[in-house]
């Protein structure tokens, strides 16, 4: 009977194929009809054994979608940020600027290339004060050997017409002048008894000019230069310019020792606060800003006594032509008349007296033997 049971289960399987057909295998359609237009929709396959189908055991998996590899993501815990403290930045110390009053007096510096380096150490000296301006007219090589660059005498008695007057002059002039002074007729040599005289009076001719219409005039003298040769010639030329200024009763500078060491040259020495700083540049001759406001140091204290003057008695300076007479009203020697004395009021000194001498040539009295001007006693 084995036989038959395996014979009936054989049979009950071909049944079953037949029944099942093409559908076990292959998978069925759904056509969905949408007015005209038709739908075939793919059921999702069936992956159960063949004999859960068979039975109808089990349900359907669902079509699992494929996982796509993923990076590996490690969490780190995050490193602990240190937390720097900078410091700001202090701020830049900008020192205001004080404007020039309109009716700031003026000084006004001449020459060459160190005067230029001179006008800008008394820009700073006098920066705080805005009731004094600072002028400058330089030219580099200019001097007084040669007329060629500029006509110092020309120039000074243009300006010192114009408005508002200088109450002021400084000069810085003879670096360049270690040269022959070409006249009209022949060229004078350097160095020469007769170079010296004609020296002297363009000297004396700028210092003239300035007096004619009281303005206070300084000369400042020279330095020393890197070039050995060089500073031979200024020492001659300063000497001239020493002895016709003091001959002239102008005010003169001497600067060379401040900017010296053994009377030669020296690129360094102590600044106005006793640090020892490069005072001279690379060049052997122009200033650092340190060596430009120690070489106005010495000018601006002999400045004092022409910039200190009063407000009303500048402005009273600034209106007078030059042409007569001025007297101060609170000058204790001033008597009560009426009008001022002029000129023609006083008798003409005799020629060849000292009062002559003194009053009309411009020249100091002659030295008296025992007297302190006496050449004996210096």
């Amino acid at each position: 009977m084995p036989f038959r049971r395996a014979k009936v289960l054989t049979a009950a399987l071909a049944a079953a194929l037949i029944v099942l057909g093409p559908s076990s295998h292959a998978q069925q359609r759904i056509i969905v009809q949408h007015g005209p237009q038709t739908e075939v929709v793919q059921p999702p396959p069936d992956n159960r054994p063949f004999l859960m189908r068979l039975f109808g055991l089990g349900r359907p998996e669902e079509p699992v979608a494929p996982v796509e590899p993923r990076a590996k993501i490690i969490k780190v815990p995050p490193a602990i940020q240190r937390k720097t403290v900078t410091a700001p930045a202090p701020a830049a110390v900008v020192k205001p600027q004080n404007p020039k009053q309109d009716d700031a007096r003026v000084v006004l510096v001449i020459g060459d290339r160190l005067a230029a380096d001179l006008g800008r150490g008394l820009d700073i000296a006098f920066a705080d004060r805005p009731d004094v301006r600072v002028e400058t007219k330089t030219i580099d090589d200019a001097g007084l050997a040669s007329t060629q660059d500029i006509d110092w005498k020309a120039f000074l008695e243009k300006r010192l017409t114009d408005k508002p007057r200088p109450s002021a002059v400084v000069a810085m002039i003879g670096r360049a002048d270690g040269q022959q002074i070409q006249l009209a007729d022949r060229a004078v040599a350097f160095p020469s008894a007769e170079w010296e005289t004609i020296y002297k009076a363009r000297l004396n001719e700028l210092m003239r000019v300035s007096r004619e219409h009281a303005v206070p005039f300084q000369w400042v003298g020279l330095v020393p230069v890197d070039n050995p040769q060089a500073t031979n010639d200024i020492t001659y030329i300063d000497g001239v310019i020493r002895d016709e200024a003091n001959e002239k009763g102008a005010t003169y500078i001497d600067v060379w020792e401040p900017f010296s060491q053994s009377g030669a040259f020296a690129a360094s020495g102590p600044d106005l606060d006793g640090q020892v700083r490069q005072l001279r540049l690379k060049d052997g001759v122009g200033f650092t800003r340190s060596g430009a406001r120690k070489l106005a140091f010495y000018v601006q204290q002999s400045l004092g006594s022409a910039l200190d003057v009063s407000a009303p008695t500048a402005n009273l300076m600034q209106q007078v032509s030059g042409g007569g007479l001025v007297m101060l009203l609170n000058d204790p020697n001033a008597t009560g008349e009426d009008k001022l004395i002029t000129a023609a009021d006083l008798p003409s000194p005799k020629p060849g007296t000292p009062l002559h001498r003194l009053i009309v040539e411009g020249l100091p009295l002659e030295p008296v033997p025992g007297r302190y001007d006496s050449t004996a006693l210096r």
